[in-house]
C-alpha cells in the first residue's frame, strides 16, 4: 500500500470508498449476521450474539480503516481474535466458514458501493485487491494465533495430566480429589485398573511410544507419565476378562525393553501400591519374557522383589558354577531355562535349542554336579528355578542400566 508521500488520485478514490464502507459499518454488520444465521446457524449458537456483533464490526474496521489512512493494517487484532476463539473452544473449521461468509458479503457490498459512486475501474479493482489482501492477512494471522493457542493449551493439559498421574502413583490424592483427577485424566471412576511400568533406554525416551493409542483402539483408556528411568501408565480395563491378555500382547509387541504389569485393582487410591508391584514385575522381566504380570509369574516377581538380598540367594545355589568360563556357565543356565520352559522335557528343550536331546541331558547333569541339586528332587528344582530367575534379572539389569 502506498504511503502519503506518493499519494495518487486513485489512492484518494480508494480512501473515499473505504470511508463510505466504514460509514455503513452497522448495516454491513447486520448483513453479515443475517447471512451467517441463514447459512451457518451453528456459529450463532457458539458465540454470544453481542460478542459476534462486536467481532464483525472490528473486522470491518480492520479491512477499511487502513485504506482511509493510507497505512498498512495492524495485525494485532487478528492474532487476538484467533486466540480468543481458541480459548472459547470454537473449531477452526467453524471460524473459517464464518470468514467465508463475511468475505462474500463484504465483496458484494464493496462492488455495489463502488458502482454507486462511479468509482473508476482502476480504483475499484485496486480497492478490491487491497481489501482482499488485508482480509487474507487477517485470516492467516488469526489462524496462526489460533493454532499457537491450541498448542499452548495442549502443553498445559499434558503437564497437568502428567502431574496428576505422578500424584496418583505417589499416593498423594485423597478421596475428595481422586475423582476430580480421574475426570481430568479421562479415566472412569470405577475400576478395574492396572499400572504398567516400562523401562526406558535413556532419559527422555519412551518405553512404549505408541501404546496409549494402541490401547485406546482396544477400548482401554489410559494416562501416562514419563520419568527418567521408566514410563508408567494407569489403564482402565472395563472388560478385564477379555482385555487383559490382549493388553499384555500389545505391550510385548510395542515395548523395546522390560515391562511390568500390576494385578488389577478397583480403587484409584490403590494406584501407588500397584505401581510398586508393577515395578517389581518389570525388574523380573528378561529377554525371553519381556512382559511380566505380577502374580502370574511368582518366581520372576520374587527374584526382583529384594534386589539387595536375592543375589546372595542366587550365589548360594549357583556358587558351584563360579569356576566355569562365562560362556560355559551361560550355556548350562540357558539349557536349564529351556528345560523349564519345556515342562521338564529334554526332547522339547532340544527342539528349542536346536541340539540333540542327549546334549540337553548332558548339560543338565553337569548343572546337577556343579550345584549339588538333583532335578528329580522338587525342592532342588524350586531352588534352582528361583536362582535362575534371579540370575536372569541381574543379567537383564546390567544390560539395561538397572
Amino acid at each position: 500500500m502506498q504511503q502519503i508521500a506518493s499519494r495518487t488520485p486513485v489512492d484518494a478514490e480508494i480512501a473515499r470508498l473505504a470511508s463510505l464502507m466504514l460509514a455503513r459499518t452497522d448495516e454491513l454488520t447486520d448483513l453479515v449476521l443475517n447471512r451467517v444465521a441463514e447459512e451457518f446457524p451453528l456459529y450463532i449458537g457458539m458465540i454470544e450474539p453481542a460478542a459476534l456483533h462486536v467481532t464483525i464490526k472490528d473486522h470491518i474496521h480492520f479491512a477499511f480503516e487502513p485504506l482511509t489512512r493510507y497505512m498498512p493494517p495492524d495485525s494485532r487484532p487478528a492474532a487476538a481474535s484467533g486466540r480468543d476463539r481458541a480459548m472459547e473452544g470454537i473449531p477452526l473449521t467453524v471460524i473459517m466458514d464464518g470468514y467465508r461468509i463475511f468475505f462474500t458479503v463484504l465483496w458484494n457490498e464493496l462492488a455495489t458501493t463502488a458502482d454507486s459512486v462511479g468509482l473508476s475501474t482502476k480504483a475499484a479493482l485496486r480497492a478490491a485487491s487491497e481489501v482482499m489482501e488485508t482480509l487474507d492477512a487477517f485470516t492467516r494471522e488469526s489462524s496462526a494465533a489460533y493454532k499457537e493457542e491450541l498448542r499452548y493449551q495442549a502443553r498445559r493439559e499434558e503437564q497437568q495430566r502428567a502431574a496428576l498421574v505422578q500424584a496418583l502413583l505417589e499416593g498423594r490424592l485423597d478421596d475428595t480429589n481422586v475423582w476430580e483427577a480421574a475426570e481430568l485424566l479421562r479415566l472412569p471412576t470405577v475400576g478395574p485398573y492396572v499400572v504398567i511400568a516400562a523401562r526406558v533406554a535413556n532419559a527422555g525416551e519412551y518405553g512404549l511410544p505408541h501404546i496409549e493409542r494402541e490401547l485406546g483402539g482396544m477400548g482401554i483408556d489410559s494416562a501416562w507419565r514419563l520419568m527418567h528411568d521408566v514410563e508408567v501408565g494407569v489403564a482402565h480395563l472395563p472388560r478385564a476378562a477379555d482385555q487383559f491378555d490382549k493388553m499384555v500382547t500389545a505391550l510385548a509387541a510395542e515395548g523395546t525393553g522390560r515391562v511390568g504389569v500390576s494385578p488389577p485393582y478397583d480403587h484409584l487410591l490403590s494406584t501407588s501400591q500397584a505401581m510398586r508391584l508393577a515395578r517389581i514385575a518389570m525388574r523380573g522381566a528378561q529377554e525371553r519374557r519381556t512382559v511380566v504380570v505380577f502374580g502370574r509369574d511368582p518366581l520372576s516377581a520374587a527374584a526382583a522383589s529384594a534386589p539387595d538380598i536375592m543375589p546372595q540367594v542366587a550365589d548360594a545355589v549357583l556358587g558351584g558354577l563360579d569356576g566355569l568360563a562365562d560362556e560355559d556357565r551361560t550355556l548350562l543356565l540357558h539349557t536349564f531355562g529351556a528345560w523349564l520352559d519345556s515342562d521338564g522335557s529334554a526332547a522339547e528343550a532340544a527342539k528349542r535349542l536346536f541340539v540333540h536331546p542327549n546334549t540337553v541331558r548332558y548339560r543338565l547333569r553337569r548343572l546337577e554336579e556343579r550345584t549339588g541339586r538333583l532335578l528329580a528332587n522338587p525342592r532342588a528344582v524350586a531352588e534352582l528355578s528361583l536362582a535362575y530367575e534371579i540370575d536372569c534379572a541381574l543379567v537383564a539389569g546390567m544390560g539395561s542400566g538397572g
